[in-house]
């Protein structure tokens, strides 16, 4: 099966540099010139796509390939923030979210890998023949390299890769 995963373009929170996590905000104007820019040569051969259901990978997927029914499915939302979300993207919370502390009232890695492994599970068993598209969060490609085995490495907005599983 082929997987191609691409992270939303950057949001407003992105812009503002905010932790979002599961905040439901849109995309910035940049984001919105990026993703229109990269639509002009966007491959048109994907067979299905997921996204997750908040709003600024909706807006990427609605750009990227309005001619695919896209399946918007819960667990692919980024990692739960719990009280750091909205509050400013600073190393230390980064450091500390990579060493696998859980932030307070936010998602364990266990239970977000939990999900992002149904997901997987679930396409690999209902779409093992497709070429599959996810439009989603860097936390959740960050998930699947983690639960593939693969090596993680940081993701910038639009980028794209593709996972033979």
């Amino acid at each position: 099966m082929k997987l191609t995963l691409i992270r939303h373009a950057e949001s407003i929170y992105n812009e503002k540099r905010l932790l979002q996590g599961q905040v439901d905000c849109e995309l910035s104007k940049k984001g919105l010139k990026d993703t229109e820019e990269k639509s002009k040569n966007f491959p048109a051969d994907f067979d299905i796509s997921f996204c997750s259901p908040l709003k600024r990978t909706k807006q990427t997927a609605e750009i990227l390939v309005p001619y695919l029914n896209v399946i918007y499915d819960e667990r692919l939302k980024e990692r739960g923030l719990g009280d750091w979300e909205n509050t400013p993207n600073t190393d230390e919370k980064q450091f500390l979210m990579h060493n696998k502390t859980v932030p307070p009232n936010g998602e364990t890695f266990e239970e977000f890998d939990g999900r992002i492994l149904s997901f997987l599970e679930m396409i690999k068993s209902n779409y093992s023949d497709e070429k599959i598209l996810v439009v989603t969060h860097g936390g959740v490609i960050y998930a699947i390299y983690r639960i593939l085995g693969l090596k993680v490495r940081s993701i910038a907005n639009l980028e794209m890769v593709t996972i033979e599983y």
